[in-house]
């Protein structure tokens, strides 16, 4: 069928991204990387958490607050990490539409207008200095985008293209399964979705200080050619001290079919603190 092959197709050329690097192995970036892999003997860990948020009372009263954060660990030809994010947002609102708040709208409670939570775990067995099979677990909760609870897994291969102290780029390719609940109003109310996943990123540091690093992730349903989704992922990162950063990202986030009555793309710009822990 038309969509078998389109897919078919996808998959392959997502393949040929990770295998093609192979006939490189003789570049001095790959070489590179990978005598730094053979000299790591020591366990390595990493842990970062940011945060960002807005407080208004006055003319408006709303309160927002978004965080994210994520850790790691890395011993031999293993590692493990993990990441959690949350955003929440309440507002009072002008519920007569006259463009002020009256004082019977302050007295009513503050109404929802955000409410996300989501976490991911992770292990990978290295293969070498560039290749890992990774396993993933992860869970999210949105009802403003029609979720109740999405929870999925997945398995794959990563590849390390570049790994250098100014650059980093890599690639995975993976299949997802996920098991999606929607909110009560949703009819079907739940679905199962197994997708194929590719994923490109990077990071490229401008000096000792500036940092910029972008992430596209792809997922292909494997029921329905229509079923894509795309994310992206880009930020800017300025360290203030050895362990704090004002970082500017945005997140997009669009999905082809997305859940009956709402939106198919939402996109956030968040500037906030990093505190870096480890």
């Amino acid at each position: 069928m038309p969509g078998q092959g389109r897919r078919a197709g996808w998959l392959g050329r997502g393949m040929l991204l990770l295998l093609l690097p192979f006939a490189l192995a003789e570049e001095s970036t790959f070489v590179g990387a990978r005598a730094e892999a053979e000299v790591r003997k020591s366990p390595e860990a990493f842990a970062a958490a940011e945060l960002g948020g807005i407080l208004s009372f006055g003319n408006t009263e709303s309160m927002a607050l978004t965080g994210q954060g994520g850790a790691s660990y890395r011993w031999g030809d293993n590692a493990v990490g993990g990441t959690f994010g949350v955003n929440w947002g309440q507002s009072r609102i002008d519920t007569d539409g006259d463009g002020r708040l009256n004082d019977a709208e302050r007295r009513a409670d503050f109404v929802k207008t955000a409410e996300r939570e989501a976490a991911t775990l992770r292990y990978d067995r290295f293969l070498g200095s560039t290749y890992s099979l990774y396993a993933l677990g992860g869970a999210f909760t949105d009802s403003f985008a029609g979720y109740d609870f999405r929870v999925n897994g997945q398995f794959g291969v990563s590849r390390s293209f570049v790994a250098r102290p100014t650059a980093v780029l890599k690639a995975e390719l993976g299949v997802d399964i996920a098991r999606e609940d929607f909110v009560d109003e949703v009819v079907p109310n739940a679905q199962t979705v197994p997708s194929a996943r590719l994923q490109i990123g990077g990071k490229y540091a401008f000096n000792s200080h500036v940092s910029f690093e972008d992430t596209v992730e792809v997922y292909e349903s494997l029921l329905d050619y229509e079923d894509f989704r795309l994310n992206n992922t880009a930020a800017v990162t300025s360290s203030l001290t050895g362990r704090v950063s004002l970082k500017l990202s945005h997140v997009l986030a669009f999905d082809n079919v997305p859940v009956e009555g709402y939106q198919s793309l939402d996109h956030s710009t968040l500037a906030s603190l990093v505190l870096t822990f480890l």
